[in-house]
């Protein structure tokens, strides 16, 4: 069971929900990787975040990916960087950017029993 808190300031890792940029009727689930002021990169498997490294139960499955290809400032204020869990196939940051805090509908709160 899942349900959708409403909005706080969203924290590495959380699932977000998110009208997607290509197609704002639809909604997305998304893990957020990459907070403001930051740069994301993966390599060999690995998450790095402003070149340290940071644990990421799904970074094997993530091809490499170098923040300085993408751009050369942080992240700003009020963008994220966001990835789907299933890497492979997913549509998220690395293909339509950033998204902004105003497109997170809600962030998704796993294991919550509603009586």
């Amino acid at each position: 069971m899942i349900q959708i808190i409403s909005h706080r300031k969203p924290k590495r890792f959380d699932v977000v929900v998110l009208h997607p940029p290509e197609n704002p009727e639809g909604l997305y689930l998304k893990r957020i990787v990459g907070l403001p002021n930051e740069r994301i990169t993966y390599r060999d498997g690995q998450l790095y975040v402003n070149k340290k490294s940071v644990s990421d139960e799904f970074a094997k499955e993530t091809e490499d990916f170098n923040w300085n290809e993408f751009s050369r400032d942080k992240i700003p204020e009020g963008y994220y960087f966001i990835l789907g869990d299933n890497r492979a196939i997913s549509k998220d940051s690395r293909h339509f950017g950033l998204i902004t805090e105003k497109q997170i509908l809600g962030i998704v709160k796993e294991g919550v029993r509603i009586e």
